[in-house]
């Protein structure tokens, strides 16, 4: 073999493996709108008490509790909490609202409500094939936000509801323009500290990169109180 064959097959060797590690270095990510494949069992909980948060949830609502891998969606923790699914099963589609974690659960799989396991499956088989989506949520009116209790002009935890699409950040503006990104907890809250005594001017980012704008009244001035409700003046487009 000549000097230069031998130097040819080097350089394309070195070549590959470089673009080998390119790829593994960037791997593909889920697009928000993707479906997903996996299983469905059912159980009656989730109505209260879940894992993110979202209480009082009426009796008759079709629920379900999501497994880690998709509930946190882009290393977001708590990323699609509040969201509306559109599931598909042996015997057809149903779209449930995502209320708590499915711990155990393997990627793809969620924890249904009987109503709505009954809906698209056989309760007799305890576990089915599934597909599902994210969708846009079936309401109306504007977006709301949870202030969590203990909340203050020190420390405040504070959740989006009422959202079209699942939250994935919630900035505040500081005095100098800035925007302060607040971190979403696993309890499905945004946790900010110091964040004064004046209204909040709040930016909101869904799952798809739409952003709102909106302001929040002063948070109390020590944590003593319980949680409440603010309404909000925007709402996500379609």
């Amino acid at each position: 073999m000549s000097k230069k064959s031998k130097f040819q097959r080097l350089r394309w060797s070195a070549t590959g493996l470089l673009l080998g590690l390119v790829f593994f270095a960037l791997p593909a990510s889920a697009a928000w709108n993707d479906t997903y494949q996996g299983y469905a069992t059912y159980t009656g909980s989730g109505y209260s008490g879940g894992a993110v948060l979202l209480d009082p949830i009426p009796a008759n609502m079709k629920i379900t509790a999501l497994n880690p891998y998709q509930l946190n969606y882009n290393g977001v923790k708590a990323a699609l909490a509040g969201a509306y699914l559109e599931v598909q099963g042996p015997k057809g589609k149903t779209v449930v609202y995502v209320t708590d974690l499915y711990p155990e659960g393997a990627s793809g799989a969620l924890d249904l409500s009987p109503n709505a396991f009954n809906q698209i499956g056989d309760p007799q088989a305890g576990k089915i094939d599934i597909s599902w989506k994210v969708v846009k949520a079936p309401i109306e009116g504007n977006v709301s936000y949870r202030i969590k209790e203990g909340s203050s002009q020190w420390w405040a935890a504070i959740q989006v509801r009422h959202h079209k699409y699942p939250v994935l950040k919630f900035e505040v503006k500081q005095k100098d323009g800035t925007w302060l990104n607040l971190e979403k907890q696993d309890y499905n809250h945004f946790l900010g500290t110091g964040l004064g005594k004046e209204a909040l001017s709040i930016q909101i980012t869904d799952i798809r990169g739409q952003v709102l704008y909106d302001t929040i009244p002063a948070l109390p001035n020590d944590g003593s109180g319980g949680a409440y409700i603010v309404p909000g003046n925007v709402q996500f487009p379609d």
